[in-house]
């Protein structure tokens, strides 16, 4: 299963938020939450939530790699 670009669409807010917030490039976070929503949507039954997760995901990879580069 694939995302759809309506999924994507829908979290473009929270993608441009999360990427001021941790000072990441857009294009880094929407690769990011693609690889993400893919493998959750892969694993999963339900799909309700999946933008809510692959998003979670999103931003604690996000957050970690930045502390990473940090170091």
């Amino acid at each position: 299963m694939t995302e759809s670009v309506s999924s994507l669409e829908n979290d473009a807010r929270a993608i441009q938020a999360l990427s001021e917030k941790l000072k990441v490039p857009e294009l880094k976070v929407i690769e990011v939450y693609r690889t993400e929503f893919n493998r959750l949507a892969a694993q999963s039954r339900i799909e309700t939530f999946l933008g809510v997760l692959a998003m979670r995901n999103t931003k604690s990879i996000l957050r970690n790699t930045s502390a990473t580069d940090k170091r």
